[in-house]
């Protein structure tokens, strides 16, 4: 690391089955990065990104890992948006003794010192989705999402959760991330035969768009039968049709339509940067409000040093665009601010539920276990 700067490593692919929500965490994180430089740095030193394209690929994040860390001096990571890639990165992380912050939305059931996690735990929203799903359209859901680890294990909450509201599930399968036009037609066989009453899917990256375009073309009505994807943000619905998108339900601790003024100043600053019509994510509010999160930490520690960072980590606190949040001495996980929205006929997402306050994580989910409702399960092979 040069003496005059802190390096980063910025790990977040612009190719690749997952690179148009990544781009926007990339954007997010520079975009912070900048707003701190222009402040005067840390401890007058500016943040230098060290910035990698992993191309959506857990043994290319694996490398580039070792890279930021042997040869380029870092000593903290920003990255990673599926739990292959996460997983793919840690063991690296930990045997070097650095910190990656991982901003994204996952499974939970997972703690580790050399990890802060800023993204939502299940607790954070898929608690609040189920609920609004089942009060709302009802308790028989139909499970469909990408073949690895984030979509069985979200899947498998999501069916704990529907069997504690009196509900189960249909139906679970699971297709390649290079989802095909048959992939998705035996999908859409499956809907009409089990007759849901709301699709959970954990379909991600560039396979998004055709599902959800085939869904509307086979004569389903997204404002009757939702879908509702955790997975799927408005870098995806934005390349959809309005009348595919409409209807159709998501849960995360950040919306671009939040109307409060850290919201409104955060959307602006990034779109004044990146064009006005670019999708603002919650997995880019979480990469912005980490970048700040470790500044303040930086500033108190006076070092990039695991054991000398962390303990300040645990004290600081930052004013998000969700709201104010803080990490987790316990878990390493973030207190966030639960939401749940729907997708109007304009393609906007309106807020239906706000916690209107800061939920603490629980990633292994000790304050609410359910058992399991079985439920047959089907993989589609490539």
């Amino acid at each position: 690391m040069r003496a005059e700067s802190w390096r980063v490593g910025v790990l977040f692919s612009q190719t690749g089955v997952t690179e148009a929500i990544e781009r926007t965490q990339r954007n997010a994180t520079l975009l912070a990065i900048d707003e701190i430089n222009a402040a005067g740095g840390v401890r007058g030193r500016p943040i230098e990104p060290v910035v990698y394209d992993p191309a959506s690929t857990p043994a290319r994040y694996a490398q580039l890992t070792a890279r930021l860390i042997d040869e380029d001096g870092v000593r903290v990571l920003f990255g990673g948006h599926m739990s292959s890639t996460r997983k793919a990165m840690l063991p690296l992380v930990e045997a070097r003794g650095a910190l990656l912050f991982y901003p994204t939305l996952y499974e939970g059931f997972e703690y580790s010192r050399h990890c802060i996690y800023t993204g939502a735990a299940p607790n954070q929203n898929s608690v609040q989705l189920v609920d609004y799903l089942t009060r709302h359209h009802g308790k028989r859901v139909f499970l469909v999402g990408s073949n690895y680890v984030y979509p069985y294990e979200s899947n498998r909450i999501i069916a704990d959760l529907f069997a504690a509201a009196g509900g189960r599930a249909v139906e679970e399968m699971y297709v390649p991330l290079d989802l095909t036009a048959d992939h998705i037609v035996r999908i859409l066989d499956r809907i009409h035969a089990t007759a849901p009453e709301v699709i959970y899917s954990t379909i991600v990256g560039a396979g998004i768009v055709p599902f959800f375009t085939a869904f509307k073309d086979a004569g389903f009505d997204g404002r009757r039968l939702p879908i509702a994807s955790q997975s799927t943000s408005e870098a995806d619905f934005a390349q959809m049709r309005a009348d595919v998108a409409e209807g159709h339900v998501t849960a995360a601790p950040f919306f671009q339509s939040l109307d409060t003024p850290a919201a409104r100043r955060f959307v602006s600053a990034y779109r004044a940067r990146y064009g006005a019509d670019q999708p603002v994510t919650a997995p880019a509010e979480a990469a912005y409000f980490q970048m700040h999160l470790f500044a303040a930490a930086l500033a108190q520690s006076g070092s990039d040093q695991l054991d000398d960072l962390l303990p300040a980590l645990w004290q600081v606190e930052y004013d998000a665009p969700q709201g104010c949040v803080r990490i987790d001495r316990g878990t390493n996980h973030t207190h966030l601010w639960p939401r749940v929205a729907r997708i109007d006929a304009a393609g906007r997402y309106q807020i239906v539920h706000d916690a209107q306050w800061p939920v603490p994580p629980d990633p292994f989910m000790l304050e609410s276990r359910a058992q399991p409702d079985p439920a047959g399960q089907r993989v589609l092979s490539s």
